[in-house]
């Protein structure tokens, strides 16, 4: 079960990463500001030999310079971010029992901090979990009237922090995916490709695995917009992707060039396999994809990345092969 539930954080993370890890240096210039600023209650509770208190707080100072100097060299992990919650809110619970106004104060800021820490949907949860907590023994602690002010004051913070919040990640997910995919079909775009491509050509020549490329070109296409419209061959370039994102496999990339030109990034696969899945692909498209009288075929290119091999002279290559395909193909029509 434990192992299940970090599996699932960790699928989290990589949907929705870390927010604090998106600007490390402000996170820990924040993280460093904090420290200093309450670095006067330790002392203060140590004069007054509330030591419960002295030594509470000055964890929570250590916790913030560790992390802060951790963010300088390093992006902070779900874990990290848990053992800062954890100690942190247990902290500000034992501080609720002993100055219970106190920790009030210091609440709202620490349910903003979990949405600087995890993923939106389990900074969500971690936040309503501990503002629960502190509320209630907030409310043991103090008159009522005052205890309902602050856990009111703490609840519109947390509302108004998840609303901000989910705005801007909308807003990042959306410029994220206008810069990294084809408006249209929704494929990767030629920029993701070439990052794609540098990270494959990476892994091929350190661990000495194997990827393919394959280059694909629609034939008939240009008939189809002239015959029928731009309306017409969008909806086929759609087809066409909704086709092959079905047919590939789930760490297999589709990417549009342009136009009718698409490149499929296939790791982990020899030449061979790789000839084998695309020519099948290439059966199957005109009997998926037509348009009346006009059947949408299609033409593909298949090179093996090469540990010595640029970027370029890769994507050559297997412009190369489409070219070779496409005179093969047209010499049987004529025949």
């Amino acid at each position: 079960m434990n192992i299940k539930f970090l599996s699932d954080l960790s699928v989290c993370c990589k949907k929705q990463p870390i927010l604090i890890n998106r600007y490390p240096k402000y996170a820990a210039f924040v993280f460093f500001t904090t420290a200093l600023l309450i670095s006067y209650f330790p002392f203060k509770y140590a004069f007054a030999s509330q030591w419960g208190l002295s030594i509470s707080v000055l964890l929570i100072i250590v916790v913030l310079v560790l992390n802060a100097l951790k963010l300088m060299t390093s992006p902070l992990t779900i874990l990290n971010g848990i053992l800062i919650a954890v100690i942190i809110g247990g902290m500000l619970t034992f501080l609720s029992f002993s100055a219970p106004l106190a920790a009030g104060i210091w609440t709202p800021a620490f349910l903003v901090s979990l949405y600087l820490l995890f993923p939106f949907k389990v900074a969500w949860l971690v936040a309503l979990f501990f503002w629960l907590i502190l509320s209630y023994s907030t409310v043991a602690q103090l008159t009522f009237d005052i205890a309902l002010r602050l856990s009111l004051s703490s609840c519109i913070v947390l509302m108004l922090t998840t609303i901000i919040v989910k705005i801007y990640n909308d807003a990042i997910s959306t410029a994220e995916g206008l810069a990294t995919t084809d408006v249209l079909t929704g494929a990767l775009n030629r920029r993701t490709m070439l990052e794609v491509l540098h990270k494959e050509h990476e892994r091929v020549t350190r661990y000495k695995q194997q990827c393919c490329l394959v280059m694909i070109d629609l034939d008939n296409f240009k008939t189809l917009n002239d015959t029928y419209g731009h309306a017409s061959g969008d909806e086929l370039l759609i087809q066409f992707v909704k086709l092959v994102h079905e047919s590939i496999r789930q760490n297999d990339t589709l990417f549009r060039l342009g136009g009718d030109e698409f490149m499929l990034v296939l790791p982990c696969l020899n030449i061979a396999d790789a000839y084998a899945f695309v020519a099948r692909l290439q059966k199957l498209v005109p009997q998926v994809i037509n348009y009346k009288s006009v059947e949408l075929g299609m033409s593909f290119g298949v090179c093996e990345m090469q540990e010595g091999e640029t970027l370029n002279e890769l994507i050559h290559n297997a412009d190369t092969a489409l070219y070779q395909n496409k005179l093969a193909r047209k010499a049987n029509t004529l025949l």
